[in-house]
């Protein structure tokens, strides 16, 4: 390249720079589009909505959420992953979309890696396994840790259904304890919850906001946490991490909820999208809206953000791999 084309190309370099950047300045120019993977009224449909809420006090542009639900999230993915960046739209990925479903699926129309850029993490999700107080009466996390590696295929866990997050939990756990517990896949936490409370099941594991009221009731007893550290919550139940002769120490198994964009969002447009989520999350009406639902508020990089995305990719598809995952 001669002298006149190399300045050619840096002028324009430095042209789009200053573009990406006054883009960035101006942003939003318009109302924003979330897009949420899932119907609403759940858990992470009511995340997006106090999310979106507190953005536009933080903006002043609206933040519409759009409910797209479908084959475990995959579907909105790959919608979203197939549009042109417009700088105004953002995707609520999740454990389910960007955690298991790529090592689940092997059509999926969208790669979680290149076709999505990280903008924020939310939120966490812990979970709680529970068992039914009479078919497992006077045992706690450790008994029945014991029994089920003693007796292989006795102990039943339920779950919220096939390749979901509470189901590969129970699968770590087997995996890391040396347990051999048996899975019972239902088609949703509330089925699963009514199976384990009937004594169908065992034990059942479950997102700590929706399995709260039953344990405050009675009806289940809490045996662990999948959080890092115990919660506020529950702080008489220990937390996986905890059982260091079991094998699982430091591991943590929780749902979790995110914000990524279009792959082709200027750097600068990005920085902004998430200098708007982490204003937001400071809010404190925000952050205990979100922790009165069993949630715990998170923020930080996009860079931070897109790591995590990475070793969970590498975990769930590991733990597939090894328990034989699959669905049909």
């Amino acid at each position: 390249m001669d002298a006149i084309g190399r300045r050619s190309v840096l002028a324009l370099a430095g042209a789009a720079a200053v573009s990406g950047a006054a883009r960035a300045q101006a942003w939003p120019e318009r109302d924003l589009r979330l897009v949420v993977p899932f119907p609403p009224g759940g858990t992470t449909d009511v995340v997006a909505r106090l999310l979106a809420e507190a953005m536009r006090e933080q903006l002043g542009r609206a933040v519409i959420v759009e409910n797209q639900p479908g084959a475990g999230a995959t579907l909105a993915a790959g919608r979203f992953a197939s549009q042109a960046s417009d700088g105004h739209s953002l995707f609520l990925s999740q454990i389910a979309s960007h955690g298991i479903a790529p090592a689940l699926y092997r059509n999926l129309t969208y790669d979680a890696r290149a076709d999505f850029r990280s903008v924020a993490l939310v939120v966490t999700v812990p979970n709680v396994w529970v068992a039914n107080p009479r078919k497992l009466a006077g045992r706690d996390v450790r008994g029945v840790l014991r029994d089920a590696r003693a007796n292989p295929d006795t102990i039943t866990f339920a779950s919220a259904g096939n390749g979901t997050s509470t189901h590969l939990t129970g699968e770590l756990i087997n995996m890391l304890a040396g347990t051999k517990m048996t899975h019972v896949p239902y088609r949703g936490a509330g089925p699963g919850m009514t199976a384990v409370i009937g004594g169908e099941v065992d034990t059942f594991i479950d997102n700590l906001p929706t399995a709260l009221p039953q344990i405050r009731g009675g009806t289940v007893t809490a045996l662990a946490v999948t959080a890092p550290e115990r919660v506020p919550e529950l702080p008489d139940v220990p937390t996986l991490a905890e059982l260091g002769d079991f094998g699982m120490q430091g591991v943590q198994a929780e749902a979790w909820f995110g914000l990524s964009t279009h792959k082709g969002t200027p750097d600068a447009v990005v920085a902004a999208m998430n200098r708007a989520v982490n204003a937001a999350l400071a809010q404190p009406a925000l952050r205990q809206a979100l922790a009165e639902r069993g949630t715990v508020p998170r923020g930080g990089t996009a860079e931070a953000y897109g790591s995590l995305i990475d070793s969970e990719l590498t975990r769930w598809a590991k733990v597939v791999a090894e328990a034989k995952v699959t669905v049909n």
